[in-house]
């Protein structure tokens, strides 16, 4: 695990911890609730009387109208004071509100007559409280054109009005429009992110209640958990200081099912009973609260989480039983649904026939309300009951038949980041099936072949779809032109967005002045992202497996990992971890140690490179045990370039610094490596015509920032806050000078760009469509909680720039199937979204139309980094591929005594075999290639040559370490 996902799994713990107090403090201060005066009601209607014009007095009614036995009796006084005073509006929406704790469907009318009282008397307030109440009851019904009516007429008269907190009610139901069929929910999230700078600090207390529950739901379902935990933080601490019972039953049962939704990513042994207890202490407060909504979904939490014992099973039935009742009672279509798909669960085990016709009814009845997140959960459902009640074939065809209809749901998102956030938290559906399938072909239930076909098909649906998506698109449609006052609105954003981060890059900037202008960033980017053209959509045709034989060359394997769990949460099987080793000859699957046991293994290889001591040599060779040794085994002899396509913590994995045995060479001293984001993605760069010979190697060295101090950096990283405070990279400079040199006689032209030369307005001016290679030997500032922030530092070069190269503009840069080296700190890290892969800033090169990307993984040191990068480009002159190149690079450098940490990071991304620079006219491809009779292969041949060849190693290792600069010498990685 990498420092970023580190800390964030630590705040999440204390988030968790802080709602769990916040609770703990409102129910000892709530106590037992008070039952209702006997004249409550009587006061309530004396109230009105006296002041008529005053709102909260009909409020009075509803508040009392919490207790069951009051709710008639409310009704009858608010009934007769509407014949009495037609002219308050007020008393018709309150009596809506009163049917709505019992009888939902008898509230339109009521609404309906207050929202067109309110209209004729232009009282906006009151129009768009009745509007949002007609709206939701509408939607109950599943009328959701005429509620659209609703979100779109509230909407003009809460802009109308210029009332703040009118304005955040219109937008909270605009959202809540789009998230509660689940078609847009990036835009649903920005909707909320506007109406948050709108409610706080300043707003009410009920606008904050009323914003912070979807804020919280809407970040949970795209996979924002720790977001989701904070927001859940201040609506409990809200339930708190306002004593509000039915807020906290709901912050209750979300907090039960964030906890579940992350076990459901992270299972851990023993989990269930604590998610069992939160389940029914949200219970306990629905109840208490008599919310009858949320006492429903908590019966099915509760069912849901219930073991398989006798008592168990009874108290699950009589829950679900319920729940099913209060579902009709409430009219609320989703918690039938729900409740109809748990009980097909836990029937699956002991009455199939009864599992699958409750499977059947939630799917009639997603499919009547045309509801895509109904209809994706209920097929989920379907299939994990033909899994326990049908042969496995017929199980996996409903296993299908459910990741289609995710993938509906995933394309009505309308932006990239959106569908790839959503599409993250059903990734477990698609380990769960390839595994699943795989399991099919050893245990004969399938032919092997068409096991390992149909499992490589869900694998790639799986792999970097927006990336893959964008790709062809951008091949495939002509560029969609916004409107000219789209565009326009957007470069003004951009050049404000611009102006404010160089404001922030200001090292004396006070801790006040800073928060400001992050929250204005923050509002800046929410607007940039509404309006950033939507993304263009074109027919993808994934690689299937023997397309991907096919094509591959005679010295290639692709490495295909699957690394999924071998249980649920809840125990059911879920497919297990697998790698594919896929060749020319054929494909074999293998299975691997599940995710949460690789986990740690790849967190402690990584801790142990980092100490720069040769101790991490055990590790990476039961690593290599555990994950390569059985496919490389079977592997053809010709094979020297392996293609990875890594899953999950695997991403974070120096491949090239695992070994078959603790004293034995590295992987990188027989193969060539690179990382492939799926298979689809290879064959769509090399279907590309080669380019011809000639073209530029554009280098931008050491960034010179006019306000930049000038210490001397060692390592080229940092964090976005601290970005003011890098240093000068000296051998970056003189890495840039070499490379200038090294390309001199070829067929690549180098333009070297140095200190305030090496600038973001040069690289923009730049004809990019001619460069071949485009390098960067500059700080990076990679930042996993906003990975748009991301950035190459660079020089800015104009008023306008900021010298920040971030994911939004490099995508923009417009590169032809070049070679980009990030010479940099951590270019290939980044936030890491489950299926899509890591965010980094080498995904948003390829997004930029670079065919292979070369970056580290990690913090390099300046010095170490010149060194391995000059070697590099010496084998690239003599006209190596790009992993062939790296390859020898890092046998020199390991060669030379130099611990792994100043060459296992670094890394090939993409097309391995691209070609940036012909080989010399009359000359081959020279040197160090697998095979080729590269001294340390001789190792191999005999033991006493073995032991010569260590020894040799251990000498120079000692010469290396007396030769380099002071500041390398220390133990660890240093950290910018």
């Amino acid at each position: 695990m990498s420092g970023g996902r580190r800390q964030r799994a630590g705040r999440l713990g204390s988030i968790l911890l802080a709602v769990g107090l916040t609770l703990h403090a409102l129910v000892a201060a709530a106590g037992p609730p008070e039952p209702p005066a006997p004249s409550a009601l009587a006061g309530c209607e004396e109230g009105f009387v006296a002041h008529p014009e005053r709102s909260d007095a009909a409020m009075c009614f509803f508040r009392e109208a919490q207790a069951p036995e009051r709710r008639d009796e409310a009704r009858r006084r608010l009934r007769g004071l509407i014949a009495r005073h037609p002219e308050r509006p007020w008393l018709q929406l309150v009596l809506g509100h009163v049917e709505m704790l019992s009888e939902p469907r008898l509230a339109e009318v009521s609404y309906r007559q207050a929202a067109l009282a309110f209209r004729s008397q232009g009282d906006a307030e009151g129009e768009v409280l009745a509007g949002i109440n007609l709206r939701n009851v509408l939607v109950l019904q599943g009328r959701t054109e005429e509620a659209h009516v609703w979100v779109l007429r509230v909407g003009e008269v809460a802009r109308a009005s210029g009332d703040a907190q009118l304005q955040v009610r219109a937008l909270v139901l605009e959202a809540a429009e789009l998230s509660d069929l689940g078609q847009d929910l990036g835009r649903a999230y920005r909707l909320l992110k506007r109406a948050e700078v709108l409610a706080f600090p300043g707003g009410s207390d009920g606008v904050k209640k009323q914003l912070l529950n979807p804020l919280a739901a809407v970040s949970a379902s795209l996979g924002h958990f720790d977001e989701a935990l904070e927001a859940y933080a201040r609506l409990a601490e809200l339930a708190r200081r306002t004593r509000d019972v039915g807020t906290e039953a709901r912050v209750r049962l979300s907090f039960a099912h964030l906890a579940y939704l992350r076990s459901e990513e992270r299972p851990e042994p023993g989990g269930r009973p604590e998610l069992l207890r939160l389940a029914r202490e949200a219970l306990a407060a629905a109840r208490s609260a008599d919310s009858k909504a949320l006492e429903a979904q908590c019966l099915r939490l509760v069912a849901e989480l219930l073991g398989d014992g006798p008592e168990e099973r009874r108290e699950a039935d009589e829950h679900l039983r319920r729940c099913l009742e209060l579902a009709l009672e409430t009219g609320l279509p989703e918690r039938r649904i729900a409740c109809l798909w748990t009980r097909a669960e836990r029937l699956a085990g002991v009455d199939a026939a009864g599992a699958e016709r409750d499977a059947d009814a939630a799917l009639a009845l997603a499919a009547e309300h045309d509801n895509p997140r109904y209809l994706a959960s209920a097929w989920r459902a379907r299939s994990m009951v033909a899994f326990r009640t049908r042969p496995l074939p017929e199980a996996l065809l409903q296993a299908e038949r459910a990741l289609d209809a995710v993938e509906v749901l995933r394309q009505l998102q309308k932006d990239a980041s959106s569908q790839a956030e959503l599409f993250s938290s059903w990734a477990q559906d698609y380990h769960r099936l390839a595994g699943r399938t795989l399991e099919a072909g050893e245990s004969a239930a399938l032919p092997s072949r068409e096991a390992l076909e149909r499992a490589f098909a869900v694998s790639e649906r799986l792999r970097a779809r927006t990336l893959f998506e964008a790709l062809v698109a951008s091949r495939a449609l002509a560029p969609e032109d916004a409107a000219p006052e789209r565009r326009e609105a957007r470069a003004g954003v951009l050049r404000q967005l611009s102006a404010t981060q160089r404001r922030l890059l200001e090292p004396s900037l006070s801790g006040a002045e800073r928060t400001r202008l992050l929250g204005e960033l923050q509002e800046l980017e929410r607007r940039d992202g509404e309006l950033r053209p939507a993304p263009r959509h074109a027919e993808v045709r994934f690689a299937s497996l023997a397309q991907t034989e096919q094509r591959l060359g005679d010295d290639e394997a692709l490495l295909v990992f699957l690394v999924g769990a071998d249980a649920d949460h809840l125990g059911a099987p879920a497919g297990g971890a697998w790698v594919l080793a896929v060749t020319r000859g054929g494909t074999h699957a293998y299975r691997i140690p599940e995710r949460a046991r690789l986990r740690p293994a790849v967190a402690l290889l990584s801790g142990l490179i980092e100490r720069r001591d040769g101790s991490e040599a055990g590790a990476a060779a039961a690593l290599y045990a555990q994950l390569l040794a059985p496919a490389l085994r079977r592997l053809p002899p010709r094979v020297s370039r392996l293609l990875l396509v890594p899953d999950g913590p695997l991403h974070d994995l120096a491949f090239a610094a695992l070994r078959e045995r603790a004293d034995g060479p590295p992987l990188m001293a027989r193969h060539e490596l690179a990382l492939v984001p799926s298979a689809s993605l290879l064959h769509h760069w090399r279907e590309r015509a080669v380019r011809p010979p000639g073209g530029e190697a554009l280098v931008l060295a050491d960034p010179d920032r006019a306000d930049a101090p000038t210490t001397v950096a060692t390592a080229r990283g940092g964090v976005f806050g601290e970005t003011a405070n890098l240093g000068a990279l000296p051998d970056a400079r003189r890495e840039g000078h070499t490379l200038e040199g090294t390309l001199e006689d070829t067929a690549v032209r180098p333009r070297l760009l140095v200190g305030a030369a090496a600038s973001e307005q040069a690289l923009k001016a730049s004809a990019l469509d001619d460069v071949r290679i485009l390098h960067f030997a500059a700080h990076a500032v990679v930042d996993e909680e906003a990975p748009e922030r991301s950035a190459l530092v660079l020089a800015p070069g104009a008023e306008q720039e900021d010298g920040l190269l971030q994911p939004r503009e490099i995508a923009a840069l417009g590169l032809g199937d070049a070679l980009v080296v990030l010479s940099s700190c951590q270019g290939a890290s980044g936030a890491l979204l489950a299926g899509e892969g890591v965010l980094s800033l080498a995904r948003a090169f390829f997004e930029a139309g670079a065919r292979s990307v070369v970056a580290s993984l990690w913090p390099l040191r300046d010095a170490e980094a010149a060194w391995l990068l000059e070697r590099y480009y010496r084998h690239l002159a003599a006209g190596q591929g790009v992993s062939q190149a790296l390859a020898s690079a890092q046998r020199e450098a390991w060669g030379d005594g130099q611990p792994a940490a100043a060459w296992a990071g670094l890394a090939v991304m993409g097309d391995a075999a691209l070609v940036p620079v012909p080989a010399p006219a009359g000359e081959a491809a020279h040197a160090l290639a697998p095979g080729s009779g590269w001294t340390w292969g001789l190792a191999a041949l005999a033991g006493c040559v073995l032991l010569a060849a260590v020894g040799l190693w251990w000498w120079r290792r000692g010469r290396a370490k007396a030769s380099w600069p002071p500041g390398d010498q220390e133990t660890g990685r240093l950290q910018g």
